[in-house]
C-alpha cells in the first residue's frame, strides 16, 4: 500500500486527501526549513538564526520549550508526540498530514486515531470553496476606520444570495467591556490585546456588518482546490483558542489570512508583503496579484438598498413617503389615492422599508410597530414586484492605491519650492475616487518636505493624523459630519514661519444639493503649542465652509476657515482651492491655491498666498 492510500485509511484522515510535494527535503533539518512547516508555525520565512520568531503568543501551541524559536525543536517534539500521544493527531491535524506525508516510514510508526470531535466540525462545515469577504470602511468605528477581511467558508452548491449554510473565520482582538476611545487606539497600536480566531454563521456577520453598520460587502471566490482548502481547514482546527499578538496597523485581521493562505498553497509568501503594515485593502490587492479570485459578487447593505430605493421616488413621492412613514393616516389623503396603485404600493413599501431601518437603531417602540405591521399588511393586499435598480460601484481592490509619494512646484511667501511628499495611507477628499466613497478621508502619517530657493530646507508639516466624514444629511437621515487632525506643521508667527504642534478637530453638517456636489460645514476648535507665542499653549474656536464637486476624472474643493485665538485675539483666516485630475489608475495631478490672512492686536498684520502644481503617485 502506498503512502497516499495509507493515510486515506486513517479514521482521522478519512475526508482528506494529500496532495504530494514535487520535491521532498532528504532529512529532517532541511523539512524544518520549508515554507510549509514554517507556513504551520507562522515564522516569517525572510527570518532566519537568531531573528527567527513565531507570530503566535501562546505556549500552548508549541510542543518544545524553544517551539516559537527553533521551527527543527518544534518539529522534533511533535515527531516524538505523534509516536507516544495518540492524541496529537487530533490536536495538530494539519502538522500530522505534513509530517506523514514528508518523512518516510513514519506512518508505520503512528498509531491511526479516531478524532471525533474534529470529523464532526469536518462534516458540519462540508467545505469545498473559500470567499475573501472585504467590509468596506466605517469612518465611525474606530476598529474598521480601513475595512476589515474575514474568510466564508461555503457547503457545494452555495448561491450568493443564499449563505445561511456558509461560516465566517473572523480574527480580531479580544477586547474588554469599556475599553474605548483613547485607550481602545493606544492599545491597538502597540499590541495590548490578544488576538484570537472565531468562527460564526456567516449570516451573523451579513446582520453584523450589511445591517447594523451598513457596510457594503465585497465577496472574492478563491480559487483554491479541496487539497488546499482541506490543508487550511486542519490548520484552522490547531488554532482554536491560540492567542496571537493584535496590533492595528501590521499583525491584523488581513495579516493573519494571509498566513492561512501561505498554508494552504505554500511558496505564495503573502505574508512576506507587508513588513510594516497590512491595510486590510491592500491584502485583497496581494491575493488578486497572486492569482487566487476566482469571482467576485457585490453584498450592498441594508442602507445603499434604502438609498437607491428612494432615489426612485420622484420630489412629492418622497414626501409622501417620509409622511407615511410617521402617520399610517396618509394612506386615505386624496395625495395618495389619486397615484395609480403600483406607484402607491412602492412608497408603501419605501415607508415600510424607512421604517424598518430606524428600527434597527432605535429600538421597536409601539406605535412604530404597529405602524410597520400595518404598512406591511397593506403591501400582503395587493402584492407588487418591486425591483431596486442599485448600480454596483467600482471593485474597491481596483481603486488607487493607499500608500503615496508626491513632488510639488510652488510658490509661498514670495519664494518658489519644490516639495516632496510621503503618505503612509490611505485616501483624501481630492484623491482619485473610483473605489472609494465620497466624502471620506483618512490620512495617517503625511509629511512634507520643502527646500526653497536659496537653499532652505524645512518640515513643512508632519501629520499623524487626518480624517473627515462627510455624511450628507436629509429629510430621511440626519448624520453628523466630524473631522479631526493632529500635525506638527509650519504657521506664521510674528512676522515668521515656526513649527508648531497643533490638534483640531470639529462637528457640523453636510448636505448633497444633487449626485456628485457636497457643501459642508464645521464649528471647529484647535489647540497650538507655539514657542514664539507670549504664552506656549493657545486655543482658538473657528468655522469652515466648504464645497465639494466630483466628476469621474477629477475633484474640486473649496474652503474657507477663520479661527480666533482666546487668549493674544488673534484671528486667522484661509480661502483655499484645490483641484485634482486622474492621469491614471495610480497617478493624479492637482493644482492649488491658498489665500491666507492674520491679524493681531500685538504684531503687525500680514496677508499672503501660496501656489502650487502636485504630481502624486499612489503605489
Amino acid at each position: 500500500m502506498n503512502l497516499k492510500a495509507s493515510l486515506l485509511s486513517l479514521p482521522l484522515f478519512f475526508m482528506l486527501t494529500v496532495k504530494a510535494f514535487a520535491q521532498q527535503p532528504t532529512n529532517i533539518s532541511q523539512l524544518a526549513q520549508t515554507e510549509q512547516w514554517r507556513a504551520l508555525l507562522h515564522i516569517n520565512t525572510q527570518n532566519e538564526g537568531s531573528d527567527i520568531q513565531s507570530y503566535v503568543d501562546d505556549a500552548s501551541f508549541f510542543l518544545a520549550t524553544d517551539g516559537a524559536t527553533n521551527p527543527e525543536s518544534e518539529l522534533l517534539a511533535t515527531i516524538a508526540a505523534l509516536k507516544n500521544q495518540d492524541d496529537t493527531q487530533c490536536k495538530f491535524p494539519a502538522r500530522t498530514l505534513f509530517l506523514l506525508e514528508n518523512i518516510k516510514g513514519l506512518s508505520k510508526e503512528v498509531k491511526p486515531f479516531y478524532c471525533q470531535e474534529y470529523r464532526d466540525w469536518r462534516n458540519k462545515l462540508s467545505t469545498t470553496s473559500v470567499v475573501l469577504v472585504f467590509a468596506s470602511a466605517q469612518l465611525n468605528s474606530p476598529s474598521s476606520m480601513y475595512g476589515h477581511t474575514f474568510f466564508r467558508f461555503d457547503p457545494e452548491n452555495v448561491e450568493q444570495d443564499s449563505t445561511y449554510l456558509s461560516y465566517a473565520l473572523n480574527f480580531g482582538a479580544t477586547v474588554p467591556e469599556g475599553d474605548a476611545g483613547f485607550l481602545y487606539a493606544a492599545k491597538g497600536l502597540t499590541g495590548g490585546y490578544p488576538g484570537n480566531f472565531a468562527a460564526n454563521p456567516y449570516f451573523e456577520k451579513i446582520k453584523e456588518y450589511n445591517r447594523l453598520e451598513n457596510r457594503d460587502l465585497w465577496e472574492y471566490k478563491l480559487n483554491l482546490n479541496q487539497h488546499e482548502i482541506d490543508a487550511m481547514l486542519a490548520h484552522i482546527w490547531e488554532l482554536q483558542g491560540i492567542n496571537f499578538e493584535y496590533y492595528f496597523f501590521d499583525e491584523n485581521c488581513s495579516f493573519r489570512l494571509l498566513e492561512l493562505l501561505d498554508v494552504a498553497r505554500p511558496g505564495l509568501y503573502l505574508a512576506n508583503n507587508f513588513p510594516v503594515t497590512a491595510m486590510p485593502l491592500d491584502t485583497v490587492r496581494v491575493v488578486q496579484d497572486a492569482d487566487l479570485i476566482a469571482e467576485t459578487h457585490y453584498r450592498a447593505s441594508i442602507l445603499t438598498k434604502l438609498k437607491a430605493q428612494l432615489a426612485m421616488l420622484s420630489e412629492d413621492e418622497n414626501a409622501l413617503a417620509l409622511a407615511l412613514s410617521k402617520d399610517i393616516k396618509v394612506l386615505t389623503i386624496p395625495a395618495f389615492i389619486s397615484l395609480p396603485l403600483e406607484q402607491q404600493q412602492i412608497i408603501v413599501d419605501s415607508a415600510y422599508r424607512y421604517l424598518r431601518y430606524q428600527n434597527t437603531f432605535n429600538g421597536r417602540p409601539k406605535d412604530t410597530t404597529r405602524r410597520s405591521f400595518l404598512l406591511l399588511r397593506r403591501l400582503s393586499e395587493n402584492p407588487t414586484k418591486l425591483i431596486i435598480p442599485i448600480e454596483e460601484p467600482l471593485r474597491p481592490d481596483l481603486g488607487h492605491k493607499t500608500s503615496m509619494l508626491g513632488v510639488s512646484f510652488g510658490q509661498n511667501l514670495d519664494k518658489t519650492f519644490v516639495e516632496m511628499k510621503y503618505r503612509g495611507s490611505y485616501h483624501d477628499l481630492l484623491d482619485p475616487i473610483a473605489g472609494y466613497y465620497q466624502g471620506m478621508s483618512l490620512n495617517m502619517v503625511n509629511i512634507m518636505i520643502r527646500a526653497y530657493e536659496g537653499g532652505d530646507i524645512k518640515l513643512e508639516k508632519a501629520e499623524l493624523l487626518d480624517i473627515i466624514s462627510l455624511s450628507p444629511r436629509n429629510s430621511y437621515f440626519s448624520p453628523w459630519s466630524w473631522k479631526a487632525n493632529i500635525s506638527v506643521e509650519q504657521q506664521w508667527t510674528v512676522n515668521k514661519e515656526v513649527l508648531i504642534t497643533q490638534g483640531s478637530g470639529g462637528g457640523g453638517v453636510s448636505y448633497q444639493i444633487h449626485a456628485n456636489s457636497h457643501v459642508f460645514a464645521f464649528a471647529t476648535g484647535r489647540l497650538e503649542f507655539n514657542r514664539k507665542l507670549d504664552r506656549f499653549a493657545a486655543v482658538a474656536p473657528g468655522v469652515q465652509l466648504g464645497f465639494l464637486h466630483y466628476w469621474s476624472k477629477s475633484t474640486l474643493m473649496i474652503e474657507a476657515e477663520h479661527y480666533q485665538f482666546l487668549l493674544d485675539q488673534t484671528q486667522r483666516s484661509r480661502v483655499s482651492f484645490q483641484q485634482s485630475i486622474q492621469l491614471g489608475d495610480n497617478d493624479s495631478l492637482r493644482v492649488s491655491a491658498e489665500f491666507h490672512r492674520i491679524e493681531s492686536n500685538d504684531h503687525a498684520n500680514s496677508s499672503f498666498q501660496e501656489f502650487k502644481l502636485e504630481y502624486r503617485h499612489y503605489f
